[in-house]
């Protein structure tokens, strides 16, 4: 029997309720990896992040500081394109980026309900 390895109190009911609610908080997110190569300090949260869509290039002049990407956790609930990329954006500003240009976007489908993106996260030259 299992229940020889495992105590008893791992089978109660608030283990068991405080388990499912760590797996609800933490999977309704997208996946967000990100790959830094250079970070600057925090940008505060009211300043703008630019955002160079897949169509538009990015300035020659800005530095490449990471790159970043947003995936789908197969229970995310909120990810329609203005979320995910305002994601993206808050990850931009934890490094101290103040751009990102959107290097590939795959809409919903069959496999998944969500938008995903891959960026580079930039530091434009003032």
């Amino acid at each position: 029997m299992i229940t020889k390895f495992i105590p008893e109190s791992v089978f109660n009911k608030e283990f068991l309720i405080l388990l499912v609610s760590f797996f609800l908080i933490t999977s309704c997110n997208p996946k967000i990896t990100t790959a830094l190569v250079k970070d600057y300090k925090t940008l505060e949260c009211d300043k703008e992040v630019t955002v160079f869509e897949l169509d538009e290039k990015q300035p020659e002049d800005a530095e490449v500081l990471g790159v970043l990407a947003l995936r789908d956790t197969g229970f995310t609930v909120k990810c329609n394109y203005e979320v995910v990329v305002d994601k993206a954006k808050l990850e931009a500003r934890k490094a101290g980026g103040d751009a990102i240009k959107i290097t590939m976007h795959k809409k919903p489908n069959f496999w998944s309900t969500c938008h995903r993106i891959d960026a580079t996260i930039l530091k434009l030259a003032n």
